[in-house]
Protein backbone atom coordinates (compact mmCIF):
# COMPACT_ATOMS: atom_id res chain seq x y z
CA UNK A 1 0.00 0.00 0.00
CA UNK A 2 1.51 3.39 -1.18
CA UNK A 3 1.99 6.38 1.47
CA UNK A 4 -0.85 8.43 -0.07
CA UNK A 5 -3.27 5.59 -0.14
CA UNK A 6 -2.59 5.30 3.16
CA UNK A 7 -3.64 8.71 3.62
CA UNK A 8 -7.02 8.10 2.48
CA UNK A 9 -7.75 5.35 4.30
CA UNK A 10 -7.15 7.47 7.31
CA UNK A 11 -9.28 10.37 6.02
CA UNK A 12 -12.32 7.48 5.51
CA UNK A 13 -11.78 6.01 8.69
CA UNK A 14 -12.15 9.62 9.94
CA UNK A 15 -14.91 10.19 8.24
CA UNK A 16 -16.76 7.42 9.06
CA UNK A 17 -16.44 8.40 13.42
CA UNK A 18 -20.31 9.29 14.41
CA UNK A 19 -20.46 13.47 15.40
CA UNK A 20 -17.43 14.37 13.72
CA UNK A 21 -18.56 16.14 10.46
CA UNK A 22 -15.40 18.14 9.75
CA UNK A 23 -12.01 18.16 10.30
CA UNK A 24 -12.29 21.29 12.89
CA UNK A 25 -14.65 19.01 14.79
CA UNK A 26 -11.64 16.48 14.72
CA UNK A 27 -9.16 19.24 15.48
CA UNK A 28 -10.97 20.32 18.63
CA UNK A 29 -11.57 16.76 20.06
CA UNK A 30 -8.06 15.42 19.40
CA UNK A 31 -6.73 19.23 22.06
CA UNK A 32 -9.70 18.63 24.53
CA UNK A 33 -8.56 14.80 24.85
CA UNK A 34 -5.06 15.41 24.98
CA UNK A 35 -5.48 17.74 27.71
CA UNK A 36 -7.98 15.74 29.78
CA UNK A 37 -5.19 12.83 29.16
CA UNK A 38 -2.35 14.97 30.43
CA UNK A 39 -4.88 15.21 33.60
CA UNK A 40 -4.97 19.06 32.86
CA UNK A 41 -8.41 19.38 31.38
CA UNK A 42 -8.05 22.64 28.47
CA UNK A 43 -10.12 25.40 29.52
CA UNK A 44 -12.37 27.81 26.67
CA UNK A 45 -9.48 29.79 26.48
CA UNK A 46 -6.97 27.81 25.92
CA UNK A 47 -8.98 25.69 23.14
CA UNK A 48 -9.50 29.73 22.15
CA UNK A 49 -5.88 30.39 21.84
CA UNK A 50 -4.70 27.42 19.94
CA UNK A 51 -6.25 29.02 16.81
CA UNK A 52 -7.81 26.11 15.60
CA UNK A 53 -9.78 28.56 13.59
CA UNK A 54 -11.40 32.20 14.25
CA UNK A 55 -13.10 32.24 18.08
CA UNK A 56 -16.36 32.52 16.51
CA UNK A 57 -15.89 29.46 14.07
CA UNK A 58 -14.44 27.45 17.31
CA UNK A 59 -17.14 28.49 19.56
CA UNK A 60 -19.60 27.34 17.03
CA UNK A 61 -18.16 24.01 16.17
CA UNK A 62 -17.73 23.42 20.13
CA UNK A 63 -21.15 23.80 20.73
CA UNK A 64 -22.46 21.15 17.93
CA UNK A 65 -20.19 18.88 19.92
CA UNK A 66 -21.47 19.68 23.28
CA UNK A 67 -24.46 19.52 21.77
CA UNK A 68 -23.77 16.43 20.57
CA UNK A 69 -23.07 14.54 23.47
CA UNK A 70 -19.72 14.38 22.37
CA UNK A 71 -17.93 17.08 24.91
CA UNK A 72 -18.92 18.11 28.40
CA UNK A 73 -18.57 22.02 29.77
CA UNK A 74 -18.00 22.46 33.45
CA UNK A 75 -16.86 24.97 35.95
CA UNK A 76 -13.47 24.71 37.05
CA UNK A 77 -12.81 23.82 40.53
CA UNK A 78 -9.77 25.98 40.94
CA UNK A 79 -11.68 28.94 39.15
CA UNK A 80 -15.62 29.18 39.05
CA UNK A 81 -15.67 31.64 36.60
CA UNK A 82 -13.12 29.18 34.48
CA UNK A 83 -15.13 26.71 31.81
CA UNK A 84 -12.97 23.67 31.67
CA UNK A 85 -13.81 20.90 28.33
CA UNK A 86 -13.90 17.24 28.18
CA UNK A 87 -14.88 14.35 26.32
CA UNK A 88 -17.72 12.08 27.57
CA UNK A 89 -16.62 9.12 27.96
CA UNK A 90 -18.59 7.00 24.59
CA UNK A 91 -16.23 9.45 22.96
CA UNK A 92 -13.01 8.47 24.08
CA UNK A 93 -14.19 4.93 23.87
CA UNK A 94 -15.16 5.71 20.11
CA UNK A 95 -11.81 7.68 19.12
CA UNK A 96 -9.83 4.84 20.94
CA UNK A 97 -11.49 2.28 18.59
CA UNK A 98 -11.03 4.19 15.97
CA UNK A 99 -7.55 4.67 16.55
CA UNK A 100 -6.93 1.24 16.55
CA UNK A 101 -8.42 0.69 13.45
CA UNK A 102 -6.18 3.04 11.74
CA UNK A 103 -2.88 1.70 13.26
CA UNK A 104 -4.17 -2.07 12.49
CA UNK A 105 -4.74 -1.28 8.99
CA UNK A 106 -1.66 0.73 8.19
CA UNK A 107 0.78 -1.64 10.58
CA UNK A 108 -0.75 -5.01 9.67
CA UNK A 109 -1.49 -4.10 5.99
CA UNK A 110 -0.22 -7.11 4.18
CA UNK A 111 1.47 -5.03 0.95
CA UNK A 112 2.74 -2.53 3.47
CA UNK A 113 6.06 -1.56 2.25
CA UNK A 114 9.42 -2.96 3.56
CA UNK A 115 10.97 -1.43 6.68
CA UNK A 116 13.91 1.87 5.57
CA UNK A 117 17.13 0.59 5.91
CA UNK A 118 18.95 1.96 9.04
CA UNK A 119 21.31 4.66 9.25
CA UNK A 120 24.13 2.01 8.86
CA UNK A 121 23.21 0.87 6.10
CA UNK A 122 25.90 1.57 3.38
CA UNK A 123 24.67 3.86 1.01
CA UNK A 124 24.89 2.92 -2.94
CA UNK A 125 26.37 6.10 -4.62
CA UNK A 126 23.81 7.29 -7.51
CA UNK A 127 25.68 7.48 -10.84
CA UNK A 128 24.83 10.99 -12.49
CA UNK A 129 24.03 11.29 -16.14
Amino acid sequence: MTTFNKFKKVKSVLSEIPGIKTYKDFDILIEIGYHQEEGCPLTLKQLMLLKIASQATVRRYLSGLVRNGMVEKFASADDLRSVELRLSASTCKTLTAQLTRIIEHIVHHPDAPPRRPSSKTKKIPVAEK
